[in-house]
């Protein structure tokens, strides 16, 4: 009989091992699957399956003149601050007085955090009216608008603490060089002698301004797309070479209707934009082809990366360089041009195959000494100079017309100062992928990508102590090994905090979050999904990044260290006799107990050390009040303190008292 049941037992797990290993192999497969099609999805630019471009095969075509070429630069979030780092507004200031003189060119492209904003303790925010007049101060003394087209657009931090457009406060339209007419999208038209270039602003900025933190995303209602729409349709009208749209936010912090406006992006050859400080130098180079076959082309900061962008429309094709402040010299290969940002929907692609000459601008504050070219690591020759920062070498582009190519170009300055271009080419269209992460981040709506990332993380904790409450009967919790899946059983069925963890879990999502002034000297109400202040509800959905950010640093520190102190002993410790066995088995269950306690440990120091932060920033941005009246922040963290002491005092009498046996 005992055979029998040994022999059934083993069959039992080897079946149950088997379905495990079939089930893992289903879910590996799954997920597989899934990060394949993820991985096309981001990574394989869309094939362009229209016409080709009409002026492809239209005369004249890349040669040793520097006819049908114009340059402009672009440079983003600039943070000029009273309080922070003065060799980011002197390195600015030689910015404009001996770069704009070295580069020439013909329109400057600034999109947004012109001034930084901040407090001292760099966690509040405000309008400083100095930083204004300084960044005022840089340009005129220069005199860059004498010498080229400064287009300059705020960005959010040039909208922290501003009630209205017209405020006193808003320094932007009395220092910026486009002053009122930047407060709305615009529309600015270079005029060439062969051609004309539309430059068109995307204007997401929060009316009203508040301080930081919440103000990070931007936001473009409807009146907003149908000014753009306008611009668009105008541009269309007449004779228009290029349309580059221009504004602070990627499209993918931007909450709007992204079908609309993505709708209008694709009529320009690319979308130029700012903000993200490449992630704080973690993620460069955040260019990507979007589906609508537009460049969206992010550019690291000049705050703390000193960086700015040289672009040049050769004959139609985009090229641009991303170059460091004071690296010398700077190298812009417009011909053939970059692989990687090709774009067959707008560009006349063909006349690299039919040109002459590769073209190259090099640029520096000393004569240029060498141009030379390689190919495929076969050097071919040195370029010689034409005009300005153009230089020409002779080609045969029939020796490149399948597949990619690689180009280098080596330059050397007067000084002896030396810099290195490398690039792939292609003149059938070929093509290498794009960067995962940088298209990833450009390509999803980050809004809702938030928003989805919350539903998920709330949805698995509350199905997981709701099954728990549901499905499992009280006494089962004896029964389990694991001294976690024990404790969640006994937390689920103890109404304190069942029910405690559920309001937590959802009170964010349909309360307010704190009143406070969100302006200075405005009282508002902060919820998940905006603010209302000064009359207005400004939609700004930030606090889904808190909200997740909470649940890993608050709530699953919080829930492990409760779980933990509730969990009862396995029943085979507590059945009121004490015998060898059951010493043992308590023994290894106080150990692993004080394991567990020791791994919560770090997760709630750390948990605290979050709210300490948060409620110091609280008070910093929008002052006493929003500390003392915040239900999300203050009252929340309060309960979780006492469902944390809670716990421990239950949880002291969990282990029942082993009395001694009576032997007969």
């Amino acid at each position: 009989m005992r055979n029998r049941d040994r022999k059934l037992k083993a069959v039992l797990k080897m079946a149950r091992l088997g379905l495990c290993a079939i089930i893992l192999i289903v879910l590996m497969t799954v997920a597989a699957w899934l990060s394949a099609l993820l991985l096309d999805y981001f990574m394989v630019p869309t094939p362009y399956q229209g016409p080709p471009h009409p002026r492809s095969m239209q005369a004249p075509f890349p040669g040793e003149t520097a006819d049908n070429l114009w340059w402009f630069i672009h440079i983003s979030d600039i943070h000029i601050s009273r309080f922070r780092d003065p060799s980011r507004t002197a390195d600015f200031k030689t910015f404009c007085n001996e770069y704009i003189d070295i580069i020439n060119p013909e329109v400057v492209l600034v999109t947004g955090d012109l001034t930084d904003a901040k407090t001292y303790d760099n966690i509040g925010s405000t309008q400083f009216e100095i930083e204004w007049q300084t960044y005022q101060n840089a340009i005129k003394h220069a005199h860059v608008p004498e010498k080229t087209v400064w287009i300059d657009v705020r960005g959010n931090h040039d909208a922290f603490d501003i009630p209205h457009l017209k405020h006193e406060t808003n320094y932007y339209r009395k220092y910026s060089v486009q002053g009122e007419l930047g407060d709305s999208t615009f529309m600015y038209q270079h005029k060439t002698s062969f051609g004309t270039y539309s430059f068109i602003s995307v204007y997401a900025l929060l009316d009203p301004g508040p301080k930081r933190p919440f103000n990070f995303f931007g936001t473009m209602p409807e009146e907003e797309l149908d000014r753009l729409d306008s611009y668009v349709s105008k541009a269309a009208q007449g004779p228009n070479n290029h349309t580059v749209f221009f504004g602070h936010y990627p499209t993918s912090t931007i909450i709007t209707s992204h079908q609309r406006l993505s709708r209008s992006l694709q009529s320009g050859i690319t979308y130029l934009c700012g903000h993200l400080h490449s992630l704080g130098g973690s993620v460069r180079h955040m260019e990507a082809l979007q589906k609508t076959g537009s460049l969206e082309l992010e550019i690291e900061d000049w705050k703390k990366n000193r960086m700015y962008r040289i672009m040049a429309f050769d004959h139609d094709l985009l090229s641009f360089v991303d170059v460091h402040f004071n690296e010398w010299p700077a190298i812009l290969i417009t011909n053939p041009k970059r692989a990687r940002f090709m774009v067959p929907r707008h560009e006349p692609l063909k006349k690299m195959a039919h040109s002459t000459h590769i073209r190259v601008l090099v640029f520096s504050p000393d004569p240029i000494k060498s141009v030379t070219i390689s190919i495929d690591d076969a050097v071919i020759g040195v370029a010689k100079h034409v005009e300005g920062p153009l230089h020409v070498l002779p080609w045969k582009p029939d020796a490149y017309s399948e597949g990619l190519h690689s180009i280098k170009v080596t330059a050397e300055d007067a000084r002896g100062r030396r810099s290195t271009n490398k690039e792939h080419f292609s003149l059938d269209e070929s093509r290498p992928q794009q960067w995962f992460v940088q298209a990833l981040i450009l390509m999803i709506d980050i809004t809702r990508a938030f928003q989805l990332w919350n539903f998920l993380l709330v949805g698995f904790l509350l199905g997981t102590i709701t099954i728990c409450r549901t499905q499992i009967r009280k006494p089962a919790a004896g029964f389990y090994r694991s001294i976690v899946i024990r404790g969640l059983i006994r937390l689920s069925h103890t109404d304190l905090f069942f029910y405690s963890f559920v309001v937590m879990l959802l009170y964010p999502f349909i309360g307010p979050w704190c009143i406070g002034h969100l302006l200075t000297n405005h009282i508002g109400i902060s919820t998940a999904y905006g603010m209302y202040v000064h009359g207005t509800f400004v939609t700004e959905t930030f606090t889904f990044c808190v909200t997740i950010i909470e649940a890993y640093v608050i709530f699953f520190p919080l829930l492990l260290f409760c779980a933990v102190q509730l969990s009862p002993p396995p029943s085979h410790v507590s059945n009121g006799t004490v015998t060898r066995s059951n010493r043992t088995a308590k023994q290894q269950h106080d150990t692993r107990h004080l394991v567990w306690v020791l791994l919560c440990i770090p997760g709630m120091v750390l948990g605290f050390l979050w709210q300490a932060f948060t409620m110091y920033t609280l008070y910093s941005t929008y002052s006493w009040l929003s500390v003392i009246v915040s239900p999300k922040f203050l009252w929340t963290y309060m309960w979780s303190y006492y469902l944390a002491f809670r716990s421990w005092r239950l949880g002291s009498g969990t282990i029942s008292n082993l009395q001694p046996s009576t032997r007969s």
